[in-house]
């Protein structure tokens, strides 16, 4: 009944509106400037250069302009197939590529925890944020979703890879050197230097230096490349945003220098706890495993200066993993009265959110910085939850294909032990029937 409550839910409120919002859009929302971007790029141009992206906007009359690219050059390369695409086709096309990596996405945390489909399906489908990003067409859940077959198979290239379509994610490496996984970290570095070599026939080598020259080391004060948006914006869920509450910079689009070094001591600060702690988890605990890298998650998602309800989509990791973590009881009844809220303060729609703003004024800033409050508490929860010991197998709800393969492997094991043991009572009873005769008699039978 859960289940189907958390299907019929993303279908009214995730699925059937934003597929009609992708329809009557003629702007594509945050979309149009990856795709004017890799159409800028394969036509030989600049990608970075926004004049340029606005320019093919208004030749194709979708919009007036379209918001900077500030993504790493690699990633152009993932969006080679809507080059030749209108705008409108390769928005609906995206939107539909993102309903699979949202199946992706479940599948693969499924089979990271060994846990049932219930809870992890109810993680993903009542995550308001994924439609969310579905809808301004962001590349959240390709990254989600990398991000997870690389950290529950710990494949260093397949963190490189999300790491240059997104650079938050390279944050994760530090729980790997901590843990002495220094293969993967170096795999990492590798597969991110060879996508960038890669991606010079698309963006070149001074377009590139300027990315990473300029455009990247902006991040951290706010300046993202000349984007419009104000720090100040109400959905913006970031400690950055806090201590830019707190301190305003010169203006709305730059933090000043005490609130960008208080946020950056804070971020690191808590990027070292969390690389400290990683060290207590057992490498074959594959839930304590999810759990402390769904707290990671929760830093890289509230560090950067511009954290957008869309990019909340990536709080499915924790979530997953904490309800599997309820559900087998590694965390006490108890804690449904902090993750059952904080889940409630992520996943509910902004625009009730903002409705709710609107009929209890003073609430306002409680209600504004309530999702912030909640994906910290999700951390905190994570944190606790793969801190604690295993009294029981975790295989105790593994799915089946895995439990078959434990299973056969634990039987080549007993067959290889019997046929050991056998070879040893042979060469026994050899060594035996040979002691019964001189060996005189042995040398005489032998000619």
């Amino acid at each position: 009944m859960l289940f189907a409550g958390a299907v019929v839910f993303y279908i009214v409120t995730g699925l059937v509106p934003g597929w009609r919002k992708v329809v009557d859009s003629t702007a594509a929302r945050d979309y149009a400037t990856y795709h004017y971007a890799v159409q800028e790029a394969v036509d030989g141009g600049d990608p970075y250069d926004t004049k340029a992206l606005s320019a093919r906007a208004r030749t194709e009359g979708t919009r007036r302009s379209v918001h900077p690219y500030f993504y790493p050059p690699p990633f152009l390369g993932a969006m080679l197939w809507a080059a030749p695409l209108s705008l409108a086709t390769g928005y609906r096309i995206f939107f539909g590529l993102n309903q699979l990596l949202l199946l992706a996405a479940t599948w693969t945390m499924r089979r990271w925890v060994h846990g049932t489909w219930l809870p992890i399906a109810v993680a993903a489908l009542t995550l308001s944020p994924i439609a969310d990003s579905n809808v301004m067409g962001q590349a959240n859940l390709m990254v989600l979703v990398l991000v997870i077959l690389g950290l529950s198979t710990r494949n260093g290239k397949l963190v490189g890879v999300a790491a240059m379509f997104k650079m938050s994610p390279a944050l994760y490496l530090a729980a790997w050197v901590a843990r002495g996984h220094w293969g993967q970290v170096v795999f990492a570095g590798v597969t991110a230097i060879a996508l960038t070599v890669l991606a010079l026939p698309l963006v070149d080598g001074s377009a590139q230096l300027r990315f990473y020259t300029e455009i990247l080391p902006g991040f951290s004060s706010g300046e993202y490349h000349g984007l419009r948006v104000p720090i100040t914006l109400p959905g913006n869920h970031s400690i950055p945003d806090l201590f830019n509450q707190a301190l305003p910079g010169p203006d709305t689009h730059h933090l000043s220098t005490a609130a960008r070094v208080g946020a950056q001591a804070v971020s690191l600060g808590l990027l070292a706890v969390l690389t400290g702690l990683s060290r207590k988890i057992q490498r074959d605990d594959s839930l304590g495993n999810a759990l402390i890298m769904g707290a990671f998650t929760a830093l890289l998602t509230l560090t950067p200066v511009y954290t957008y309800e869309h990019h909340f989509a990536m709080l499915f990791l924790p979530g997953a993993a904490l309800f599997v973590a309820l559900d087998r009881g590694r965390l006490g009844p108890r804690w449904w009265a902090v993750v059952g809220p904080a889940w409630f303060a992520v996943a509910w729609k902004l625009g009730w959110l903002r409705g709710l703003q609107e009929l209890v004024p003073a609430l306002d800033w409680v209600l504004q910085e309530s999702k912030f409050v909640g994906a910290v508490a999700l951390g905190v929860a994570c944190v606790v939850a793969a801190l604690q010991p295993v009294d029981r197998p975790e295989t105790d709800k593994e799915d089946p294909i895995a439990q078959q393969q434990r299973m056969a492997r634990e039987l080549e094991r007993v067959q290889a032990e019997q046929q050991a043991r056998q070879a040893e009572q042979r060469r026994e009873q050899q060594a035996h029937q040979q002691s019964l005769f001189p060996k005189d008699i042995r040398e005489r039978g032998t000619e």
